[in-house]
């Protein structure tokens, strides 16, 4: 396949390693304003010949079978535009889709109307201990039954990373609608490694999750502007609870005995630790490989524009609460 990535910054270089450990990868051609970036990129890619770069203004459209659009969340329409003149049948849009509700709304209504499927790269749902802890909370029985999350951050962003964490308890919890119950915008701005332009931002929540209208669980996520402290995860389930530490890349797993008879008052009674597990994350451009080689079989891995709307929908009713900034907001 011939491979189009607009943005040559951290994200779209990791994009384009993993697409060229693709086997299906024919030629990549990536875009960027700046020729220092294209350096970059040619040297991350140690020269490979599949590899073509060029500045946005000196792009002319040409068939390409996949689009990966890895800048910064501003003016994304007309590069979608670029994407659907080259004859895209996939294209990627980084998150957030954009800076407001009413931007990711406008873009969703606008991709439908496109010949592509576009999707989010809301990777973490391909985490392979992520997708083996949601297949242990849909079959393990003592995690059955409604299920609290904790998160405990410093300054990861909630438009950055904040976003990703929305959507993979979504996921977790095969929930369809969210409902706020409080929350909290801190005051200072996280500053933006893009520049001025950018910056994110810190707060806390508490959200209740949904199935059908059905109660499934609640969130309860502090991520503070203020720290640079990486957190951890706890999932406390009826018979369970889950720890994951993602500095240490572990999890560790408590268990009730499946026999016990102790009554629910006896906190702590009959509980056993299982194996602690690794919880590693991925180079982010071995995903990408993974999603380029899902295609070429058929299968797409990431969730298509319609299905992230949720996840940005609570993320921004979440960021409403910042007393200096409403509508539209700085994240990238």
């Amino acid at each position: 396949m011939n491979i189009l990535i607009i943005g040559a910054g951290r994200m779209g270089i990791r994009h384009l390693q993993g697409a060229l450990q693709s086997k299906h990868c024919r030629q990549v051609t990536i875009l960027d304003i700046n020729p220092d970036a294209l350096a970059e990129a040619r040297t991350a890619s140690q020269d490979d010949p599949r590899l073509s770069t060029k500045l946005v203004t000196e792009f002319q459209a040409e068939p390409m079978d996949v689009c990966i659009i890895a800048s910064t969340a501003k003016n994304r329409r007309p590069l979608i535009d670029l994407a659907a003149a080259c004859g895209c049948k996939w294209l990627m849009i980084e998150k957030p889709l954009g800076q407001s509700l009413n931007e990711v709304k406008e873009l969703i209504t606008y991709t439908d109307s496109l010949p592509l499927t576009t999707v989010v790269n809301l990777n973490m749902r391909l985490y392979k201990p992520v997708r083996a802890l949601k297949a242990d909370l849909c079959t393990v029985p003592q995690m059955q039954g409604e299920k609290t999350i904790t998160i405990n951050t410093g300054t990861l962003g909630i438009g950055c990373n904040g976003i990703h964490y929305l959507d993979k308890v979504f996921f977790f919890l095969d929930a369809d609608r969210a409902e706020i119950v409080a929350a909290e915008i801190d005051e200072r701005i996280i500053p933006s490694g893009r520049g001025s332009d950018f910056g994110d931002f810190g707060g806390w929540a508490v959200i209740k999750f949904y199935q059908k209208e059905n109660y499934v669980g609640k969130l309860m996520i502090s991520m503070a502007a203020d720290s640079p402290v990486f957190g951890s995860w706890e999932i406390v389930a009826p018979f369970a609870r889950i720890v994951i530490d993602e500095i240490a890349a572990t999890r560790r797993t408590i268990l009730r005995k499946i026999d016990s008879t102790m009554p629910i008052y006896r906190y702590a009674a009959d509980f056993e630790e299982q194996p602690i597990q690794k919880y590693e994350a991925p180079f982010l451009g071995d995903l990408t490989t993974q999603w380029l080689d899902g295609l070429s079989n058929g299968v797409n891995l990431l969730p298509e524009l319609a299905e992230s709307f949720k996840a940005h929908q609570l993320m921004f009713e979440w960021l409403s609460y910042s007393k200096t900034y409403k509508e539209i907001f700085p994240i990238t």
